[in-house]
């Protein structure tokens, strides 16, 4: 409720958002809490809204948690993209979902994934970062989280002339992608912040919620959500379904008579 309160959505729309992203990271139910929290507290200091956040990340959580990347960062990576682009959030989601898959084929060494991607080639990709001194493998040549590679990547980007910065960028995320690619990777001072107010988000929604709840339109939107509750837990009840099937008869009676 409070998700779908500070996102200005209906009740349905946000028990979807903030159930893709808690399968997708595999958190547990009683985490639901901190996704708000860092979902709001984001919102409160850049400009995206929470709406805007949980749409992008219902499209990227899945296939970024098996990158390795965290709740947290993931978010993070998504509100900078929203913030530089204005783009919708739609496009922000699938945008980020495809950088990671591009990333993630590096395993395997394909191409073409959901046919959205051009040939990507391990060897390329790893001689640009390598070139910058990024290493995609740990010392046990295991892939490294790839939040920790395009953290450590943006941190020296305002360092590379643009010729590389378009190299690297064209070879690790695409023509499709390579806007975007460079809109998370420019102003890496601004990620930085944004990660301190994630990490710091404990109890903000909760904050966020009290100041609205004071307001008129709260309580507008808590009727609209609660009878979103309601539709949704007497959706599969028998009795309510008999009943609402009686008053449905009642109606069109009533309906039929002339009453002029």
């Amino acid at each position: 409720m409070k998700l779908a309160t500070l996102a200005g959505s209906d009740f349905s729309t946000a028990t979807k958002e903030m159930t893709s992203t808690l399968h997708g990271f595999n958190m547990e139910m009683n985490e639901g809490s901190h996704i708000t929290d860092v979902y709001s507290e984001l919102a409160a200091h850049a400009a995206a809204s929470v709406d805007e956040i949980a749409k992008a990340m219902e499209r990227t959580a899945a296939i970024a948690n098996s990158a390795g990347m965290s709740f947290e960062n993931t978010a993070v990576f998504l509100t900078h993209m929203l913030e530089t682009t204005q783009e919708g959030a739609e496009n922000i989601g699938t945008s980020l979902k495809t950088i990671i898959a591009r990333f993630g084929e590096l395993k395997n060494n394909v191409s073409d994934v959901e046919g959205d991607m051009e040939s990507i080639d391990l060897n390329k990709v790893d001689k640009a970062l390598k070139s910058v001194g990024i290493q995609l493998k740990d010392e046990n040549l295991q892939f490294r989280n790839l939040d920790e590679v395009l953290l450590e990547l943006s941190s020296k980007w305002s360092s590379l002339d643009r010729n590389t910065q378009r190299y690297i960028a064209t070879i690790a995320a695409g023509s499709r992608q390579q806007s975007r690619f460079l809109a998370l990777m420019e102003g890496y001072d601004r990620t930085a912040e944004l990660i301190d107010t994630a990490a710091n988000s404990t109890g903000k929604a909760n904050q966020q919620f009290s100041k609205y709840s004071d307001t008129v339109e709260y309580r507008i939107n808590k009727i609209k959500t609660l009878w979103e509750e309601f539709k949704v837990s007497i959706v599969d009840n028998e009795l309510w379904k008999d009943l609402l099937d009686r008053l449905t008869h009642v109606l069109e009676k009533l309906s039929s008579l002339n009453l002029k």
